[in-house]
């Protein structure tokens, strides 16, 4: 029976140990197959939630078109007193989108966002969020505060957003004031949306 050289078993256990370290670092390379970077994840990189409406399909002449709905979230004192819906609504397209918004505690609001703009739901201006006012063509009727809210701090409320007939519900957080960036931003028992009438 022949047995191999030290030289040789060395050198065989040298390539076993670097096709090893080869493999091991391979699976970086292979993760992007297996698994999806999380950069290229959708999710909503605050406290708040989002959602979209579709409003134009992709096709020959160009990509579809979006209202998007971003960091949407409540804030209320306290458990079943009045919260304020935030957020954010983005239309991609070149035509104006209403939305209608309903939920808890005669929350009831509607919002035209033109073409190519966004429209901020909340205060229209606060000392944390800066000047928040409305673009041109934008307006906001109703109210975005939920009085009562119907839940506690740290609950998902449903609420309801539609664009002609087609409905959107949303489960949007509650929060309170204890971070500090909402303490300005809780709305008072008998809050309704400034500017919005």
């Amino acid at each position: 029976m022949h047995r191999p050289s030290r030289p040789a078993a060395r050198r065989a256990a040298a390539v076993v140990v670097a096709a090893s370290a080869v493999l091991a670092s391979a699976g970086c390379a292979v993760s992007p197959v297996v698994n999806q970077y999380s950069t290229e994840l959708d999710y909503a990189p605050s406290d708040g939630v989002q959602g979209y409406f579709t409003l134009t399909e992709t096709d020959a002449e160009g990509p579809g078109t979006s209202l998007l709905i971003r960091n949407a979230l409540l804030i209320g004192p306290e458990a079943d007193g009045p919260a304020r819906l935030y957020g954010v609504l983005v239309n991609e397209d070149l035509e104006e989108v209403t939305v209608t918004i309903s939920g808890p505690g005669d929350l009831l609001a509607e919002v035209v966002v033109p073409g190519r703009s966004s429209v901020p739901l909340g205060e229209e201006q606060t000392e944390d969020l800066g000047d928040q006012s409305l673009p041109e063509g934008a307006e906001i009727t109703g109210d975005l505060v939920a009085d009562p809210v119907d839940a506690v701090p740290g609950e998902l409320v449903p609420v309801l957003m539609a664009i002609d007939d087609e409905v959107l519900e949303i489960e949007i957080p509650l929060l309170n004031g204890s971070l500090p960036e909402y303490q300005t931003l809780v709305p008072t028992a008998a809050a309704t949306t400034p500017g919005v009438g």
